[in-house]
């Protein structure tokens, strides 16, 4: 076969979408053709579809020295080099393109894209404006102007976007999954979320991680239709390899440590290229030591709420500390905590690049993921290694599958030796508990009596304040039979969307539970939820995802929490936090061992005593005695930096 019968075949085999063969040829003519700047460049691009960047790049750059003007060669190595997130080096190549070729579409809409990336904001929209003026009707700017509104916080623009995206391509499996995710993150509109979920499933069914955002909206709502068949499927594409689920909806759904590595790892490994320089550096220590604390939710949160008497108590003469808030909220909570630290900046907006700025200006030397893999991460600012020594720690209950972590904050219960394999982090233990608490919570000082939280006079009050995604039928079908052996009893339960509300009671009815039985709990202020808890009689836990927050805050107010311990990091909190205050009677390993304790405590007694001991300060010493904890944390940052 000639030269150019050969080529032609490359090029039908290349079009058609068979990468491999038709790079096979290209290479074989290349032999005789070594300057060719086509052939190298289609051979790039051959890689770069196969994504094998860095051969990508390395082809691209042959066809540049042979041909400098070119306008395709810059923008797919723009494209390879943002794959390996490479976003300045992908500009760059982007404008060289539009340089040579005015008006060029993909490389301005790639160039904004990778500005979005970089958190170079009001640069990316102009961008898009650019593209929407060259291509009025391109969905792919719609969807990615979507994206952009949503972490500028501009949800009605991000959803008309999403919208325009869909009605410019009904098949457009992305866009259904961003706006997706809109309605559940930012709307709390599960029931679209499914629908739109089900839509780039039906179109894609290999999208990134879309299935398991189905599954994890649909335990939202409680609804547990064919949710066998969903775990089972989520394990064999996790075997599989495939991108099946992020880490965080993970924990929720299955207790095996192995499996929330794997993801964690592929996750990590998607948004990071593994070939940049994970390292740690020397650390040299000349007086204080210097420490950041990174998060999403420093403001009315959980993570707040627990990390406070941290930040007060730190010892000011060896430590410097300092806040970077990433999460687009300054309420009172985050004004109140500021002047713990020496410097406190929000960086919400601010790029990767201006970050690690501050960080390098302020000699940053231990810094603390307190976000993980959970909303408004910001894992680019680890990944481009902002401190010598980086620590994940509470904001995520379990490894964040990447090496540019050095180390996991953790304790001998939540995480024991036996499961350290499954962790990529080293592991730093604390002596008590891993969870830090505040000395005292201020609880509102209103005399609330059970009527006005509709609650009955003279039952047993089973109580789970836990978002109702941790809540899966096996643990339901527990606090089923529980209540089935406990006549005079109820279950308490945090109000959730009305839907998933309907849908527990739907359950119970089915179990043959009166729907009167089953009581929800407004969502109130943090004072009024904390003095309510101490209306329950036994707190009953969730699993795989223990109460954490909420199990130290029922302990605060004397109630007991019955937890059922795992494996994974998430399902042990509460057993932790049970073994240190001295109630590991409460802490049991399997359902049947579950339902026989609770109805053991509602129909026999033995409430009264372990109310008893919890209201001994000397029982709870170990986990609310906030000082000594952050002078065990303290000794950990210290052994670090030696």
């Amino acid at each position: 076969m000639n030269p150019e019968k050969k080529f032609n075949k490359a090029k039908n085999l290349h079009l058609s979408g068979n990468y491999l063969e038709a790079q096979k040829i290209y290479i074989e003519l290349l032999k005789n053709n070594k300057d060719n700047f086509l052939l190298n460049n289609l051979i790039g691009t051959t890689y770069l579809q196969t994504k094998n960047y860095d051969l990508a790049i390395q082809y691209i750059n042959i066809s540049i020295k042979n041909n400098p003007n070119f306008p395709d060669n810059y923008n797919n190595k723009g494209i390879a080099l943002a794959e390996k997130k490479e976003f300045l080096d992908a500009i760059k190549n982007y404008d060289q393109a539009i340089l040579i070729k005015d008006n060029y579409f993909d490389a301005y809409l790639n160039k904004a894209v990778a500005l979005k990336n970089i958190k170079k904001f009001r640069e990316s929209v102009d961008c898009f404006n650019l593209c929407l003026k060259i291509n009025p009707k391109n969905s792919k700017i719609y969807n990615s102007l979507g994206n952009l509104f949503v972490l500028l916080k501009r949800y009605d623009e991000a959803m008309d976007a999403f919208n325009k995206a869909i009605i410019l391509d009904k098949n457009y499996a992305e866009a259904y999954s961003n706006r997706g995710e809109l309605h559940q993150t930012y709307f709390d509109n599960y029931d679209l979320a499914i629908k739109d979920y089900k839509k780039a499933i039906t179109i894609n069914n290999k999208l990134d991680f879309v299935y398991g955002k189905l599954v994890h909206a649909k335990m939202y709502l409680n609804n547990w239709e064919n949710f066998d068949n969903h775990i089972s499927d989520i394990k064999k594409g996790i075997l599989n390899n495939d991108n099946i689920i992020a880490p965080f909806p993970l924990l929720a759904l299955i207790d095996e440590p192995k499996l929330h590595k794997i993801v964690a790892e592929k996750f990590s490994n998607k948004i990071f290229n593994k070939s940049q320089s994970v390292i740690k550096k020397n650390i040299q220590v000349n007086g204080k030591i210097k420490i950041g604390y990174f998060s999403a939710r420093l403001h009315d949160s959980p993570t707040l709420h627990l990390m406070l008497d941290v930040f007060k108590n730190h010892n000011k003469s060896k430590f410097e500390i300092y806040g970077f808030s990433h999460g687009g909220i300054d309420d009172h909570w985050t004004k109140k905590i500021k002047k713990y630290f020496d410097e406190f900046y929000d960086v919400t907006q601010l790029s990767t690049e201006e970050i690690l700025t501050i960080g390098k200006k302020n000699k940053i030397q231990i810094s603390i993921n307190l976000t993980g893999h959970t909303l408004n991460a910001r894992d680019e600012i680890f990944f481009n290694r902002i401190s010598p020594i980086q620590i994940n720690y509470l904001g995520y209950p379990g490894t964040l599958g990447s090496k540019v972590y050095d180390y996991i904050i953790a304790d001998k219960i939540v995480l024991p030796k036996k499961f350290e394999n499954n962790y990529s982090e080293k592991v730093l233990h604390l002596p008590d508990c891993y969870q830090p608490n505040q000395a005292n919570r201020e609880v509102s000082n209103k005399e609330f009596t059970k009527e006005y939280f509709d609650l009955p006079q003279n039952k047993f009050i089973f109580g789970c304040f836990n978002n109702s995604y941790k809540i899966t039928p096996q643990i339901f079908n527990c606090w089923m039979e529980i209540l089935k052996k406990t006549k005079n009893s109820v279950l308490w339960l945090l109000q959730s969307d009305n839907l998933g509300q309907k849908n527990l009671i739907k359950e119970a009815k089915t179990k043959g539970i009166d729907e009167n039985r089953i009581i929800f709990a407004k969502r109130v202020s943090v004072e009024e939820h904390l003095k309510r808890v101490s209306f329950m009689d036994l707190f009953l836990d969730t699993f795989p995802y223990n109460a954490h927050t909420t199990a130290s805050e029922a302990l605060r107010l004397k109630v007991p929490v019955l937890t059922l311990e795992g494996d994974s990091f998430a399902s042990r909190v509460a057993s932790s936090l049970l073994y240190n205050v001295g109630l590991d009677e409460l802490v049991v390993k399997d359902f049947n061992h579950y339902i026989k304790t609770a109805i053991n405590l509602a129909n026999n007694g033995g409430l009264n005593r372990l109310k008893r001991h919890l209201a001994d300060d000397a029982n709870t010493e170990k986990i609310f005695n906030s000082k000594k904890f952050t002078r065990n944390l303290e000794k950990i940052y210290e052994s670090i930096v030696k």
